[in-house]
């Protein structure tokens, strides 16, 4: 058998209680003749995959990061120093328009690469996994290999997800082969993931003083693979996954994650994101977030009971390990040149990507007006100002007591950012925002609530200590999944009530609107587009052509959004990225570049 030398940063993936926070060895080097020799070197092993899925920056290999930008939620926004309507100097606009080349294109290298050291570390856990006879029983060999089915299954779902027809990688030779089929990748997927649901045990891990949080479950894989089902056949307008996988099989995997797994709806969605932590509330000088407060908002904390699959953090990370802290709040916050962090608190500042569109905000608004509520005296979905932060609800003559209740208007934006920032719109999302707390000076959040256990570094950057997790699937989302496979509206109106929404009849677009407004800034939004488009595309294209009519600011000036042809742009590439040019350079032929990517398709600054 030939000898395999591999790599692994052996970390310890753990919850986030107080003295079990992620923390590292050495990278060590290793080879299949003598690894793992230990039950704690198999553990390591199926660690040093769990790691590549905490990217070290969402500009450069985040699958959310791209997907949250290029959908109908969020603008692309900039960090570029001058000159953002420039074609040459766009960078997370280019995102928003499904453009990227040259400074503005890295990001793209850094998602195929890390989904393939997935796959690779994986390939060779499966092969050291079945040599090794270090196993305490049965269950804890299969739970091994069913975590790391599970977690190749993930990072090939987000390769043909992006990139459509790619190398399929089974084995640890590293060869360049040809593209497979989106069949053939949807194939070797849903294989992955029925071994994950048989192999692992059915078992719950929520809890944030688990020592197991972080790990693939049974059910997360049973999640998974109604996700995958969903965008599979509708995308491709297919009825069943590759492999015989049915529409009703996968319906008894997701009856059985809703009946069985523990999971369930917080009492508050608002109750899953950080914003409503204790520490943030609580501060000799009187800082709060009046919204919070006054809205009775309470923290369910790290690894809640909604959550099914989710990427820990932690307060070790230093500049060369950054991604051990959640990094998307970092680039999802606003720019701080211009907003004091008296008037911002408890939302601190970050470089300025994302800024929500306002024409999601509008509708969102006009939705929420049309619905029935459960209670005769609520009058709007609270999820809408759950979700989105208005820069304009700051109170600059409140200094100390510093944000009102956030009021979303409609109108133009009517306040002064940081000249280096392009498309700003006043909104930010508040799911994965930069949340501060204050101890004597401002810091995050998570610094306040574990003042003992930061490292020296990450106890300096706000940058380095956003401990949120950044959760993958939750049980939000396993419901109304339910509901659109099963065409009933029992989940979808779980959770409706939940937000006091009255009860509705089944339809395709009640699903659509409700999976739109809950899991809004979730990653998911996109991929909904695509697969609800079906081959034509028309849907996405249509939904994504609403991003304008509204002023922005680029630069502290305002100007109007540009009119651009998203469905068009759409339809040059398919909904697909580019393959790093290095790959197709590297394959001798053997990989081709998607459509639509030639200099001719390219945004031109419109």
């Amino acid at each position: 058998m030939k000898k395999i030398e591999f790599l692994f940063l052996a970390t310890l993936f753990a919850a986030t209680a107080c003295d079990d926070f992620l923390d590292t060895d050495v990278l060590t080097s290793k080879s299949s003749e003598n690894y793992p020799s230990t039950l704690e070197e198999a553990d390591q092993m199926l660690t040093g995959i769990y790691s590549q899925l905490l990217f070290q920056d969402p500009e450069v290999s985040s699958q959310y990061f791209m997907a949250t930008l290029a959908g109908d939620e969020c603008l692309g926004g900039s960090i570029i120093g001058s000159n953002c309507m420039a074609a040459n100097l766009m960078k997370y606009t280019d995102l928003n328009k499904f453009n990227g080349y040259g400074e503005s294109g890295n990001w793209v290298p850094g998602v195929w690469q890390r989904n393939y050291k997935i796959i690779y570390r994986a390939n060779v856990a499966l092969q050291a996994y079945e040599n090794f006879t270090g196993w305490t029983s049965a269950t804890e060999k299969n739970r091994h290999l069913g975590e790391t089915y599970f977690l190749r299954a993930y990072a090939f779902n987000e390769l043909v997800q992006m990139f459509g027809p790619v190398p399929l990688r089974t084995s640890t030779d590293m060869n360049y082969i040809p593209r497979a089929s989106v069949e053939e990748v949807y194939g070797l997927i849903a294989s992955d993931l029925k071994n994950a649901i048989e192999l692992l045990p059915a078992q719950n891990y929520v809890g944030a003083s688990n020592s197991m949080a972080g790990h693939a479950t049974k059910y997360a894989a049973e999640a998974m693979m109604a996700r995958v089902f969903l965008f599979y056949t509708g995308r491709y307008a297919q009825t069943e996954l590759p492999g015989s996988i049915s529409k009703q099989q996968v319906i008894s995997w997701i009856d059985d994650c809703v009946n069985n797994s523990g999971n369930r709806l917080v009492s508050d969605q608002r109750n899953i994101w950080s914003y409503t932590n204790a520490v943030t509330e609580k501060n000799e000088k009187g800082y709060r977030y009046n919204y919070a407060v006054n809205n009775g908002l309470q923290w369910e904390g790290l690894n809640c009971d909604e959550t099914l699959f989710a990427n820990k953090h932690n307060l070790q990370s230093d500049w060369t390990y950054t991604w051990w802290c959640n990094t998307v709040a970092q680039f999802f916050s606003p720019s701080g040149d211009d907003i004091d962090k008296e008037q911002s608190y408890p939302f601190g500042q970050g470089w300025g990507a994302g800024p929500v569109s306002p024409a999601f905000v509008n509708e969102w608004k006009e939705w929420s007006d049309n619905q029935n509520y459960i209670n005769a005296d609520q009058t709007e979905d609270p999820r809408l100002t759950g979700s989105v932060w208005s820069v304009r609800a700051m109170d600059p003559n409140n200094k100390g007591n510093v944000l009102i209740d956030a009021k979303l208007t409609p109108d133009e934006p009517d306040y002064t950012v940081s000249k280096r920032y392009c498309e700003q719109t006043g909104y930010y999302e508040k799911k994965y925002i930069n949340v501060l707390a204050y101890d004597g000076s401002f810091r995050s959040f998570g610094l306040v609530m574990y003042p003992d256990i930061a490292s020296s570094v990450a106890s300096q950057s706000q940058s380095l200590s956003n401990i949120a997790d950044f959760i993958t699937i939750r049980f939000a989302d396993v419901l109304l999944m339910q509901s659109e496979l099963k065409e009933d509206a029992e989940g979808l109106n779980k959770v409706r009530a939940r937000s006091g929404l009255a009860p509705v009849a089944y339809s395709l677009k009640a699903i659509q609107d409700e999976r739109r407004y809950e899991l809004a800034f979730e990653g998911i939004r996109w991929y909904d587009l695509l697969r609800w488009s079906g081959p034509s595309l028309d849907f996405a294209g249509q939904a994504l052509n609403k991003q304008k009519g509204f002023q922005i600011i680029n630069e502290a000036v305002v100007k109007q959004m540009p009119d651009f042809d998203y469905a068009v742009r759409l339809k040059e590439t398919q909904g697909y990225w580019y393959i790093p040019q290095n790959e197709i350079d590297l394959s001798n032929g053997l990989i081709e570049q998607n459509p639509g990517w030639g200099a001719e398709g390219l945004y031109t600054g419109k």
